[in-house]
């Protein structure tokens, strides 16, 4: 029903914001990070999602489709909803929690609020297969060879535009770990994700 809203940003809380449009101002429930980015009285654009649910009617708003398609991932699982996913994005960062899903951290899982440890080995038991299949697709397509760089560096790199970073985020955090002339394509995406969730 709603693909994105355009407007400009009048109001905002810790979890929330309110953006005025063809003079109706629209509350949308956002993670903390992107609210602590947006400024009020500048114009924004906010990707969303519409829960319909038997009481209640909510926009969730996101800067990029990445993070709009990474909610709808964790709708995916049993037992999370919106209110449990959008704290999941409002504490962990993308790469941290798609790597925590990779090495079966249930830990870093647990400081979300609302997610205990059997919410935790849930979201293992049913994202895990995803987020390899989709660093496993990426990884086996061909490469792209970049001049100066290794295999291992281009299907890397391949694999976190993928999974949605951009090309200066994703060829940063290779950079950072290290050139990666005697890793493996695998070695290098999680070392890459690392940097990428202490960011």
């Amino acid at each position: 029903m709603f693909s994105y809203l355009r407007g400009v940003l009048v109001g905002k809380g810790s979890d929330y914001v309110v953006v005025e449009n063809a003079g109706i101002g629209w509350q949308v429930a956002v993670p903390a990070p992107v609210s602590s980015r947006l400024a009020l009285q500048e114009e924004v654009k906010l990707f969303i999602y519409f829960a319909v649910r038997e009481d209640t009617l909510q926009l969730y708003g996101f800067l990029t489709q990445d993070e709009l398609s990474l909610f709808k991932l964790l709708l995916s699982v049993t037992g999370i909803g919106p209110k449990v996913a959008l704290a999941i994005l409002s504490t962990l960062e993308p790469a941290e929690f798609i790597l925590a899903v990779m090495q079966e951290n249930t830990k870093v899982l647990t400081r979300v609020p609302g997610v205990g440890p059997k919410s935790a080995k849930r979201l293992l038991v049913e994202l895990k297969d995803k987020v390899a299949a989709a660093a496993q697709t990426a990884l086996s397509q061909p490469a792209v060879k970049i001049a100066g760089e290794n295999n291992a560096y281009s299907e890397a790199l391949e694999a976190l535009l993928a999974l949605g970073y951009s090309g200066p985020e994703a060829q940063a955090a290779l950079q950072a770990s290290g050139g990666g002339e005697e890793l493996t394509s695998q070695d290098l995406l999680r070392k890459a994700l690392a940097y990428l969730g202490s960011q």
